[in-house]
């Protein structure tokens, strides 16, 4: 998996994050085994690629507000196993206002991308990606669109990671590798986390 970040690139994104977001970083990691630049390294990996051309055109909140991605499941040739499997499944279990909700959130985020609208429930939503299947537990996070909130956004990411870490007797590059999932992509995801990692140590 190539980085999807240049040096340069990352730096400037973890530099912007750091300058916007180092209290709540601080807040969310303290007391945990994880630092700034974990957090700095996973944001790099899950959706900077994106966001990196916005930086000094579009507020932090508004920047926030444009964090979804993830077109799987609807987008041609890919697949999806979690639920929902694709917009057809959100749409018969939670129904065409909140499913239309969240087509509405997606096509402001391909607008900006100079991408065409489509009717697609994206599934990642967040600087950090948190996933849409959580839906079934935490449907308040997309419904009351909590992504656009770095705080709400830290919570959901460090409780995830602090889970993996338990499961995973304390080892950290496992810790990472286990947040993207398992298998050769997560392996490549984890290496690529290691690398932003010491890219943001750079970054006073």
């Amino acid at each position: 998996m190539p980085l999807p970040l240049t040096k340069p690139q990352a730096l400037k994104c973890i530099t912007w994050l750091k300058a916007n977001f180092r209290p709540a970083f601080s807040a969310a990691v303290a007391n945990s085994p994880f630092t700034i630049d974990t957090l700095c390294a996973i944001a790099c990996q899950e959706t900077a690629n994106v966001w990196f051309n916005w930086i000094g055109k579009k507020t932090p909140e508004e920047i926030l507000a444009l964090c979804v991605f993830d077109a799987s499941g609807d987008f041609p040739g890919t697949n999806r196993n979690a639920f929902p499997r694709n917009t057809a499944a959100f749409r018969v279990r939670f129904g065409d206002a909140f499913a239309n909700e969240l087509i509405a959130e997606a096509n402001a985020s391909r607008k900006v991308r100079g991408l065409a609208p489509r009717s697609w429930v994206y599934k990642g939503y967040g600087m950090f990606q948190y996933d849409l299947q959580h839906v079934l537990t935490n449907r308040n996070f997309f419904e009351q669109k909590h992504w656009r909130s770095m705080d709400h956004c830290l919570q959901k990411v460090m409780a995830e990671l602090n889970s993996k870490f338990l499961q995973q007797g304390g080892n950290m590059f496992r810790t990472i590798r286990s947040y993207n999932g398992s298998g050769p992509r997560a392996q490549e995801y984890a290496n690529n986390v290691v690398i932003f990692m010491s890219y943001s140590q750079e970054v006073p």
